[in-house]
């Protein structure tokens, strides 16, 4: 009867695995074929070729539009990650009045559209020069997350004990050292949970790169994938390689931060 109770929770995941998992595998078993094959849809890989991925590399721009989505997500990841970590720490030990109306709104804004955020960052950005710009698009970024990376973080302080800092306070820290010392070691794997759904967020966006940049070689790769539709002329084992590149990152960044992701939920008490 164990056994069995074991057994099943194991089905279950297997269960849910298979319809999320499966279109990776297509994505990628298509991109590792001939444009023949792809047109014979097959269950398994009835081909093998890196032909694609040399296709995308020679015809299109894909590494110029890669590098200007990893400089946008880079960069509004660490602003996220900072000020998510000095203001969650002070609405969680300070004595601000209202504090938790303070991050409910913070939180509320998270919800905003980003068509709604865009048309006021287009009109701030052309006047302070930040238009069609990485910088100016990584700042932007930042509003998509740093909401959620203030109430995580707030969250996850308020779970820790008040001893350590009281410990480093006795040994003569002053506040700063003990929240950089003291505070931000414990806090790695929380940070680490908002550094990639920082990531994630600025990687994937398309509406604020379409509405913030008009110069092509300036494009993020979401944007360019709409672009290599019309380029390689519906070449669909070409596309999904730039699909499959796409989704790489964020599945690494997942896959190797996954245990920092399920330590920073539970500690900032999300997971219940």
């Amino acid at each position: 009867m164990v056994e069995r109770r074991n057994v099943l929770p194991k089905v279950l995941i297997g269960i849910y695995l298979v319809p999320v998992l499966f279109p990776f595998y297509w994505m990628l078993k298509s991109a590792l074929e001939t444009p023949a094959d792809v047109y014979k849809p097959r269950l398994l890989l009835s081909s093998f070729t890196f032909e694609n991925f040399s296709t995308l590399l020679k015809t299109t721009n894909f590494l110029v539009t890669a590098s200007n989505s990893l400089q946008a997500a880079l960069i509004s990841s660490v602003i996220v990650v900072v000020c998510s970590g000095l203001g969650g720490y002070a609405l969680a030990r300070t004595n601000i009045p209202r504090k938790t109306l303070i991050a409910q709104i913070v939180l509320f804004s998270y919800m905003f559209p980003e068509v709604l955020l865009g048309i006021p960052f287009f009109a701030l950005f052309q006047k302070l020069g930040l238009l069609n710009s990485i910088g100016g698009l990584a700042i932007a970024h930042v509003t998509l997350s740093l909401p959620f990376g203030l109430w995580l973080m707030w969250q996850f302080y308020q779970a820790l004990p008040k001893s350590y800092e009281e410990a480093a306070e006795i040994d003569g820290a002053s506040k700063f050292q003990t929240f950089l010392l003291v505070m931000v070691p414990l806090s790695i794997p929380a940070l680490t949970a908002v550094f990639i759904f920082a990531f994630a967020a600025s990687w994937n966006d398309f509406v604020l790169g379409l509405m913030l940049i008009r110069d092509d070689q300036k494009f993020t790769l979401p944007i360019a994938m709409s672009l290599f539709v019309q380029q390689m002329e519906l070449n669909w084992a070409v596309i999904q390689a730039a699909n499959f590149l796409l989704a790489l990152p964020g599945l690494l960044l997942v896959l190797f931060g996954r245990k920092y992701l399920v330590r920073g939920f539970q500690t900032s008490g999300l997971a219940n």
